[in-house]
């Protein structure tokens, strides 16, 4: 486990936003204004010592309010007591397993989003945008927020 309690955390080749704060983990392909209010609703819940769920409730009112087009691709996880509470929009998808198995949500049905409490104690979470790769294995990601492009590594 890192000090975020989250374990480790791989960045997926690809295009997009990632965000580790806190704990708390955010990918999405948004540009302009609702990146940065999802960045945003991440970096602020974590800074007040909000979970998951607090930020699922963030994510879905700035989502909410950028529907007047396609439904943005992102994905987001951040931890409730031993479990997950995990949020999918547009064409993103997210994996939450544990001892019973695994839960696989994709927002590309939704009308709106699709969103779970996963309850634990919870193993890995993967979340992933439309066209990521496999993560490296070596690689890892601590914190921040990053582009989510990353080029491709090569062992030796």
């Amino acid at each position: 486990m890192t000090e975020q309690g989250v374990g480790v955390v791989r960045p997926l080749p690809g295009d997009g936003l990632i965000a580790h704060v806190g704990g708390l983990l955010l990918v999405c392909d948004a540009a302009g204004a609702v990146a940065e209010e999802l960045v945003a609703a991440v970096e602020e819940t974590a800074a007040t010592g909000g979970d998951g769920r607090a930020l699922a409730r963030r994510a879905a009112q700035v989502l909410a309010r950028s529907m007047t087009a396609e439904p943005i691709a992102c994905a987001l996880a951040g931890r409730v007591g031993d479990g997950v509470a995990v949020l999918v929009s547009g064409a993103a998808q997210a994996m939450a397993a544990g001892p019973g198995g695994e839960l696989r949500l994709d927002g590309t049905d939704a009308l709106t989003w699709t969103d779970r409490m996963v309850r634990g104690p919870v193993s890995r979470v993967e979340l992933r945008l439309p066209g990521a790769g496999q993560p490296f294995p070596r690689a890892r990601y601590d914190g921040g927020v990053v582009s989510g492009v990353v080029p491709p590594v090569r062992s030796p």
